[in-house]
């Protein structure tokens, strides 16, 4: 993870730990030694018509990432990267199963099993009438596996059941920032230095992985401040299962629906225009004071402030113990959430990645 060395000099970045709010992990645990030890699988939030000029692929991926399929199915089928689309990237070091559209004429056909090599096999394909776009997930299913495991399964599943009921920090992954930090900082130094590059889906990239750094940091102060379950007066909350939301004006009026989770805190995805207001816009100004000229530098990109919720809970969570050192735990996330983020709240994790 991501904070700054140097209050005053945006370019000294270096790694950290954003607060736990369950505690410090249960013990280490090996994670991804092989590519079937984290599979993820993605749901639609949306019925196939089976008609039309959208091809919609159901495509499982190993070793590479969204991106490369996109140059592949461009290649194969013909077609421009505006004719592809996708609802959401992937990680690369998994067994990946996710929805793919490709725009073809209407009387053309393609057998799509040619497409199959060593590293993606089309699972499904069927027709549609409109593109895929960013977003169109209703939930990824997730089956995880995890090996040398130095805590009793008691222990374990009594983390793991907090953690599910009560939720958990909602941070982008380390995977949004690059390794070793490398795309928030070439972000930050695209901000600060003006500048704009040709490739316009590594500048979104890059600007992104600024503003998932500001929204980690608003929700660590958040949890370090021991608010993650306080309502504050102003607070810009999100409505369950969906991504409207309003201001709190009245705590007393709202506290029930809150308490019940029908309402969930956010933390903001930094630009102009910021959304809480009074004791709630105060404490986030307050956190991010120091990164002001960055808010600034987005809002001149013309990014609106958007809101994310602050915590997420999972759903359908069981654990499947093989024995006593290892399990495959299984669980439901809304679009956007990260599993690491999730797992870091029980266990310390450590990659050991096949070749």
């Amino acid at each position: 993870m991501i904070s700054p060395a140097n209050e005053t000099d945006l370019s000294a970045i270096e790694c950290y730990e954003w607060s736990r709010l369950h505690g410090q992990p249960l013990s280490t645990a090996r994670f991804k030694s092989e590519m079937s030890d984290f599979v993820v699988e993605e749901h639609l939030r949306f019925e196939l018509s089976g008609e039309g000029a959208h091809h919609f692929l159901y495509i499982e991926k190993q070793n590479i990432n969204t991106d490369i399929v996109v140059q592949k199915l461009m290649r194969f089928a013909e077609v421009k990267p505006t004719d592809i689309g996708y609802a959401g990237k992937k990680d690369r070091f998994a067994i990946a199963r996710q929805w793919f559209s490709v725009q073809l004429p209407l009387l053309r056909e393609i057998n799509w099993s040619e497409f199959n090599d060593d590293e993606v096999t089309v699972l499904d394909s069927r027709r549609h009438d409109k593109k895929l776009r960013i977003g169109a997930v209703k939930f990824n299913h997730f089956d995880v596996k995890l090996g040398e495991l130095e805590v009793d399964k008691e222990t374990f599943q009594q983390r793991l059941e907090s953690v599910s009921s009560t939720g958990f920090p909602n941070y982008f992954g380390e995977q949004r920032f690059g390794r070793d930090g490398s795309n928030l900082t070439r972000g930050i130094d695209l901000l600060m230095k003006n500048k704009r590059l040709k490739n316009r889906n590594l500048q979104g990239l890059l600007f992104s992985a600024v503003r998932s750094f500001l929204y980690n940091h608003v929700v660590s102060e958040r949890i370090n401040k021991g608010l993650s379950a306080t309502l504050l007066e102003g607070d810009f909350v999100m409505l369950s299962g969906s991504e409207k939301g309003f201001v709190v004006e009245d705590l007393d009026a709202e506290q029930p629906r809150f308490m019940d989770n029908d309402i969930l805190l956010t933390a903001p995805l930094a630009g102009s225009r910021p959304q809480p207001m009074n004791e709630a816009l105060t404490f986030e100004s307050d956190c991010l004071a120091k990164y002001q000229v960055l808010i600034e530098k987005l809002a001149n990109k013309r990014f609106n402030e958007e809101r994310r919720a602050l915590l997420c809970f999972p759903q359908n969570v069981t654990s499947n113990w093989h024995n006593d050192t290892e399990l495959t735990l299984s669980f439901d996330f809304p679009k956007g959430a990260f599993a690491t983020s999730f797992l870091r709240e029980i266990v310390s994790l450590v990659e050991n990645k096949a070749p």
